[in-house]
């Protein structure tokens, strides 16, 4: 979705946001439900996907190319999100776009990448040391240990917009954690949904064995980004995006595409 850099995504708490609707009675317009989300976003990917297989195919690839000196993989997935946002945009999107998202997003995504693996390892060390503590610190222990585990799960569940908002070009990390600390906190249904859904997509990565490497990666960051896209029509309900019809398409045109009407 098409926003200036100060306005995308904005979530609670940022007073550019706009609002979203609110109960007005019985005819008035009603907030956003998280099924209501989740329905067209799993849809919509499963459409995008089916649209542009060979390129997520070759995308994949090459981003586990990319990936395989570790050090360039926060670049690499940060360029694979910004193809995906492409292809949930609906617009014309080509396997340099990829490289082009590596060059652009290099150094947010690889500050984003250092954060995750120093906050996972010290949450990992603290864990750990409180778990183990005995005598009558036994119990704060355990309640620390417990508090962190959550924190810990927080950290994993807003990666569902970390990449997402570096694709639409958030480029400090303090902003990107902020805004994707909120969005989560806001959304916290959706969050969890979407993670679900991400991981039925990489079980059924996992059970065909080749998917693992051959779309695992794209799949997933053209469903979050798809995601991304459907969530922010709450906090722009006037956009022209929000007002776009659903896609009409049903699993019959998948044998018969040519009949198929456009989905967008």
């Amino acid at each position: 979705m098409r926003r200036d850099p100060e306005q995308r995504a904005a979530p609670p708490g940022d007073s550019r946001r706009p609002r979203i609707h609110q109960p007005t009675g019985h005819g008035g317009p009603r907030p956003t439900r998280t099924a209501d989300i989740l329905r067209p976003t799993f849809g919509r990917f499963l459409w995008n996907a089916y649209d542009h297989i060979g390129l997520l195919v070759l995308a994949n690839l090459l981003w586990v190319a990319l990936c395989l000196p570790v050090l360039t993989a926060p670049a690499a997935t940060a360029g694979l999100f910004f193809l995906a946002r492409k292809i949930a945009n609906g617009e014309e999107a080509h396997l340099r776009d990829l490289l082009a998202g590596f060059r652009r997003d290099l150094l947010p995504a690889s500050k984003a990448g250092a954060f995750t693996l120093i906050a996972g390892f010290v949450l990992w060390v603290a864990v750990d040391f409180y778990s183990h503590l005995g005598g009558w610190a036994r119990l704060p222990g355990m309640l620390l240990a417990g508090a962190l585990i959550w924190a810990g799960l927080f950290l994993l569940l807003m990666h569902a917009h970390l990449h997402p908002l570096i694709a639409d070009g958030e480029r400090t990390l303090r902003k990107t954690l902020r805004k994707a600390a909120l969005l989560t906190l806001d959304n916290v249904g959706y969050t969890v949904g979407v993670a679900v859904q991400a991981l039925l997509v990489a079980l059924l990565c996992l059970l065909t064995g080749a998917g693992l490497i051959l779309i695992l990666g794209s799949a997933l960051a053209v469903l979050l980004a798809t995601g991304h896209r459907e969530l922010l029509k709450r906090y722009f309900p006037d956009s022209p995006e929000a007002q776009e019809p659903e896609d009409t398409r049903r699993w019959r045109d998948v044998l018969r595409p040519w009949e198929a009407p456009k989905g967008r």
